[in-house]
């Protein structure tokens, strides 16, 4: 894939994307392996936040007052990321928030997700899970000297440190070739038992 694409992660309200909003976004922009940009903004919903969510991010409703609203960031975001992929940890949570907060900002966009969780459970399948802290911790990925889970910088970061993982699991198994897009797409429709003859299949073409 190309060196340059983009990491996200959202925290929200809730769940569903339909009536929960978005209070925080962290993207980074990577290019040649490396934090070349970022964007960290704290959101405010219009409403309290629900004591489960602050309980889980840490987020409170003092550290919302006062922030703009989803639908004033979204612009922004949108031209911060380009026309680059987007990364990130469970994307089909990401990609919805993403879609609904667009669309209410007047800004309906397509956009191509690529999801760690996907790529590592069936790459990584002896992890004893996949979420991202247990991933960190299992393979023992470089950690951010500041933050905690379930903040949306901390979160992205992580993601970097497993998509740069995964890409030298897949590179290795293809012959050292950097894979495309199309590769990373392709295995993340695969069933965990068809993953290795389909690896094996692409570095018989490249050897």
């Amino acid at each position: 894939m190309s060196s340059d694409y983009a990491v996200i992660d959202f925290e929200t309200t809730g769940l569903s994307a339909d009536y929960c909003r978005v209070i925080e976004v962290a993207a980074v922009i990577v290019r040649d392996g490396e934090v070349a940009d970022s964007f960290v903004q704290l959101m405010h919903p219009g409403h309290r936040l629900p004591f489960f969510i602050t309980d889980l991010t840490g987020i409170t409703d003092e550290m919302l007052k006062d922030k703009p609203s989803p639908e004033r960031v979204m612009p922004e975001l949108m031209q911060f990321l380009g026309e680059r992929p987007c990364i990130a940890h469970n994307a089909s949570f990401d990609s919805r928030f993403y879609n609904a907060e667009m669309h209410r900002s007047g800004l309906a966009h397509e956009r191509t997700f690529l999801c760690t969780l996907k790529l590592s459970r069936r790459l990584i399948q002896d992890s004893p899970n996949h979420q991202l802290g247990t991933l960190t911790q299992y393979l023992n990925l470089p950690r951010p000297a500041e933050g905690s889970y379930h903040r949306a910088l901390y979160d992205v970061l992580l993601t970097v440190e497993l998509w740069k993982h995964i890409e030298c699991l897949i590179s290795e198994r293809i012959g050292g070739k950097i894979p495309d897009r199309a590769i990373y797409q392709t295995l993340m429709m695969k069933s965990k038992a068809t993953v290795h003859k389909y690896l094996d299949k692409l570095a018989k073409k490249k050897s």
